[in-house]
């Protein structure tokens, strides 16, 4: 059960109502949903990973325990088997055991080894994206505490920042806005995301984390910008997400929007803002959501 709620609360797999009573009820969307996290994540793959592949909705044909599923429940669309989806790796546990000893130095080395491996484009959606999916399965089954958690995940943060200042400089032109909507705090995957459109050669204004509603609009009307791309990486911020959305559409009707993110993917009950001219949904993967904008914006 504690491995369930936390599929819930970091990757917003089921969102469950609840009874007067405060008991969680699952519909049976939601079943096939968790009975399809259960398998990937037992044959391999990183739980980020496997939400990414539930929420888009694709489904494992040849899975046990799904071909009984109705098409409708996940969808019909084979999950595409490629290097960007692979399954966790023994090499991210220098990583994870440095942060369970809240060990530092060795902490830093993981991640040394971790992106020393080649180009970012090559590191990114291989390496060090899994490497934190890795901190948050090991948090999952109480290996890990939610400080070492954290730590972990700063020190990547921080990586990710220092790539992103090295990438390009701002003011070369209309920015392309990208950030979260308010709430969300989950914000390494759209810094990834961000340094990879910034090393496309576009000029990236990153918001960060938790951007009120009013900020998004106001910062859109004073920087003038070309396009801007919401973060949603859970179920839980596609709400706050949409009203972004929304009131970006209305301040600026010719701005390029796009989503992008493990929960991304539009609402099944019709709920998505403006679903006669929806956002953009980028690709799961950074570098091909980063290629995608980059193309929207004429900057590749």
């Amino acid at each position: 059960m504690a491995l369930l709620r936390a599929w819930e609360r970091r990757y917003g797999v089921v969102s469950p109502s609840r009874t007067p009573g405060g008991y969680r009820l699952y519909d049976d969307t939601a079943i096939a949903r968790i009975r399809a996290m259960r398998v990937l994540v037992d044959s391999g793959w990183a739980p980020r990973q496997a939400a990414e592949a539930v929420l888009s909705g694709a489904t494992v044909a040849a899975a046990d325990g799904l071909d009984s599923e109705p098409a409708s429940s996940m969808g019909t669309e084979a999950l595409p088997a490629r290097a960007g989806l692979a399954p966790a790796s023994a090499d991210f546990e220098p990583f994870v055991a440095a942060a369970m000893d809240y060990d530092v130095v060795r902490l830093e080395t993981a991640l040394d080894e971790l992106v020393g491996r080649g180009s970012y484009e090559a590191i990114i959606d291989e390496r060090l994206l899994p490497a934190v999916a890795a901190l948050g399965t090991a948090w999952a089954d109480g290996r890990l505490d939610v400080a070492a958690e954290h730590m972990a995940s700063a020190a990547v943060q921080r990586r990710l920042a220092a790539l992103f200042d090295l990438a390009g400089r701002t003011g070369m032109g209309h920015p392309v806005l990208v950030g979260l909507p308010p709430g969300c705090r989950h914000e390494i995957g759209t810094l990834a995301f961000a340094v990879a459109l910034r090393r496309c050669g576009v000029d990236v204004l990153y918001l960060g984390p938790d951007t009120p509603v009013a900020s998004w609009v106001h910062v859109a009307a004073e920087s003038a910008a070309e396009a801007a791309v919401v973060g949603v990486p859970r179920r839980a911020d596609r709400a706050a997400a949409r009203e972004v959305v929304a009131a970006l559409r209305a301040a600026r009707p010719g701005l390029i929007v796009a989503t992008g993110g493990p929960a991304a993917a539009p609402s099944r009950s019709g709920s998505n803002t403006n679903a006669a001219d929806p956002p953009e949904i980028l690709p799961a993967r950074v570098i091909d959501a980063a290629a995608t904008v980059a193309r929207l914006v004429g900057g590749a």
